[in-house]
């Protein structure tokens, strides 16, 4: 680009040199202005190409760093969310093995589950507490009840949970989520009590539905270490 200003400067220069007398109906000066004015119409039609296209250039750089980062933005929350799901998947096959073996279920290891389930919850929904209650439903009262010892008992009254009836595992209450097994095994059923959560978090089905699982798996080991509990006693007495 800049050859060509400098080819048009020294043609300009030239002019006088070039044109020596009257060209056709055009006098020697007329014509002289002339051609340097064509040569300054060239070099700034030029110029004005020019800028368009480095500006057009810029906006194709822009968009194009724009798309960069976007794409950048999608890599990262892909890898965000494959290790979200993977991080879930550990919860749940974590709890799903320490009910495996039922041969290592005893006190401890109850404890243990109970807790492993509260805390998934916590992690599932990004939720400031949380606690699992078994409700005898024909009495209204609390069977068990497991907390974390940081967290404090969840302020729910029993009816409000024994009220969801048979076909509703899950409730909204204030800021407090309840989560029940969708069966009960004999009058018993679980309910995962969760406060304080992020509501874009519960808004996903699959959160839900592992919590809906896990409430499941408590009254399962519930009910199975209470019949275990009474064989003892039988073989006791």
């Amino acid at each position: 680009m800049y050859w060509i200003f400098a080819i048009i400067f020294s043609i300009a220069i030239m002019i006088p040199d070039i044109i020596r007398g009257n060209i056709s109906f055009l006098a020697e000066e007329r014509a002289e202005e002339a051609a340097i004015f064509i040569l300054g119409s060239v070099a700034f039609l030029t110029f004005v190409q020019n800028e368009r296209r480095i500006a057009f250039q810029k906006k194709e750089k822009a968009n194009t760093q724009k798309q960069m980062n976007q794409a950048m933005k999608d890599l990262i929350d892909s890898y965000s969310y494959i290790g979200e799901v993977n991080r879930k998947m550990d919860i749940l096959m974590d709890v799903t093995l320490d009910l495996a073996d039922f041969s290592a279920l005893d006190k401890k290891k109850e404890k243990e589950v109970y807790e492993s389930i509260i805390n998934a919850a916590n992690f599932l929904l990004k939720a400031d507490s949380a606690m699992i209650r078994f409700i005898n439903l024909k009495t209204n009262k609390i069977e068990k009840e497991i907390s974390l010892s940081q967290h404090n008992s969840l302020n729910i009254s029993n009816k409000d949970m024994v009220d969801m009836g048979e076909n509703i595992n899950v409730k909204k209450q204030e800021d407090i989520l309840i989560i029940s097994s969708p069966r009960k095994i004999g009058e018993i059923k679980s309910y995962i009590i969760v406060a304080g959560y992020d509501e874009n978090e519960e808004s996903k089905p699959k959160n839900i539905e592992i919590l809906k699982l896990f409430a499941s798996q408590a009254i399962f080991l519930y009910s199975y270490i209470l019949k275990e509990n009474k064989k003892e006693d039988r073989v006791v007495n």
